[in-house]
């Protein structure tokens, strides 16, 4: 394997540039690695399959055994569960709502008390959903409002 590093000031941003005869279990475990630098989750819709960055995600909400990715303008599909998801972004301010949802922490425009201690998030699109009360202390918790 031969690696070309090429540092300028002219390029705007990072390029990385993979060249094989053929896509081998190394080029796989490379590209994984290079996912989780940049956080990225491979998601579908209409078709097509995308590497979506997770800073863009609103929240992620599991129905009927499908799992769906929402970003500002899009909605997106994913093979992987919710769980698993849950799983990859421990690590970048994602936190789990209700057994059916996870959301963004970065996202969140505000917070409002709503009936049986749940609590409506709004978030920076404007859309609401709802955070159990199993998960509401958490929420608070990791906003630092508790």
């Amino acid at each position: 394997m031969k690696i070309e590093i090429d540092i300028d000031e002219k390029y705007s941003d990072t390029e990385v540039a993979i060249r094989a005869p053929k896509l081998s279990q190394d080029i796989e475990k490379l590209v994984a690695l290079m996912r989780m630098i940049d956080m990225q989750i491979g998601v579908s819709r209409d078709g097509e399959t995308y590497l979506l960055d997770a800073n863009k995600i609103l929240y992620i909400e599991a129905v009927e055994r499908k799992t769906f990715l929402y970003t500002e303008e899009e909605m997106y599909e994913s093979e992987l569960k919710l769980y698993e998801i849950e799983q990859q972004l421990l690590e970048h301010d994602f936190l789990r709502i209700s057994k059916q949802s996870i959301v963004n922490l970065r996202k969140i425009k505000s917070l409002k008390a709503d009936i049986n201690r749940k609590i409506r998030v709004t978030l920076k699109n404007g859309e609401q959903i709802v955070v159990s009360r199993m998960y509401s202390d958490e929420l608070r918790r990791k906003l630092g409002l508790k």
